[in-house]
C-alpha cells in the first residue's frame, strides 16, 4: 500500500521518527517546509497559502519542486488540502506530523479528518513526539506491541462503540458497550507481548501515548 507523508506547521517530529517511518511520498503543508528542511529530506511538492513559512526558505525549493498556492482566505486548512492533494493522487494511507501543538482549534480539526476520510476509505494516522494516533470502525481488529511506559486510549467517536474486546491488556475488556465521551478506555496499558483490540460495531480513535 503507497504511503504519503504529510508535515505541517505544529509541533516539530523527531528526526529519529520520521527516519523509522515508511512512505513514498512527501507533502508540506505550508511552514512544515522548514521541518523537512531540518530532517534533510526534498519534498515532492509544497501546499498552503505559504502565511507560515519563511520566504528564504520557500525560495531555496520553489524552482525545483511543484508549489500549488492557495489564497489566505480559503475554505480549508493547509493540511487538508494536502490530504485532498494525496487522495487525488491515489494515497489511501497517509501519514500526518506536525498535525498536534499548541493550536488545539488545528490540532482538534486533523485530529477528526481522520474520522471524515476514514469513511471514504481513506487511512490517516497522527504521529507526534509522544503519541500516534489511528481510527478503528466496524469489525476491526488491531495488535500493538508493548513497550515500555506506554498507554493505550481508546475514543469513541460515534455515540456508542459496540463489541470492544481487548485482550493482553492490564484492564481486558469482554464485549463491552462504550458511550461517546466515557473515559472507560482511557490510560490503559498493555501486559502481554503485544494487545489485542476488536471492536464489532462504531468508530473510535485509538492513542497510542507516553508521557
Amino acid at each position: 500500500m503507497k504511503t504519503a507523508l504529510i508535515v505541517g506547521n505544529g509541533e516539530e517530529v523527531h528526526k529519529s521518527i520520521i527516519e523509522n517511518l515508511k512512505y513514498d511520498y512527501v507533502i508540506c503543508a505550508d511552514g512544515g517546509l522548514e521541518k523537512v528542511k531540518n530532517y534533510g529530506i526534498t519534498p515532492d511538492i509544497i501546499i498552503g497559502d505559504f502565511d507560515s513559512v519563511a520566504l528564504n526558505v520557500l525560495k531555496q525549493y520553489e524552482n525545483k519542486i511543484p508549489v500549488e498556492k492557495f489564497p489566505s482566505e480559503k475554505d480549508f486548512t493547509d493540511m487538508e488540502l494536502a490530504v485532498e492533494f494525496a487522495v487525488s493522487k491515489g494515497y489511501n494511507n497517509i501519514i500526518l506530523t506536525g498535525a498536534s501543538g499548541t493550536r488545539l482549534d488545528h490540532t482538534l480539526g486533523n485530529i477528526l479528518l481522520m474520522e471524515k476520510y476514514y469513511k471514504d476509505g481513506v487511512n490517516i494516522s497522527i504521529i507526534d513526539n509522544n503519541n500516534e494516533m489511528k481510527i478503528i470502525s466496524d469489525n476491526a481488529e488491531l495488535f500493538i506491541e508493548y513497550k515500555e511506559g506506554y498507554y493505550i486510549s481508546i475514543i469513541p467517536v460515534t455515540e456508542y462503540i459496540q463489541g470492544l474486546y481487548l485482550e493482553g491488556f492490564k484492564y481486558n475488556l469482554d464485549n463491552v458497550n462504550v458511550q461517546r465521551g466515557s473515559t472507560l478506555c482511557i490510560s490503559n496499558q498493555i501486559k502481554d507481548n503485544k494487545g489485542r483490540i476488536t471492536l464489532r460495531k462504531g468508530t473510535a480513535i485509538v492513542i497510542i501515548s507516553k508521557d
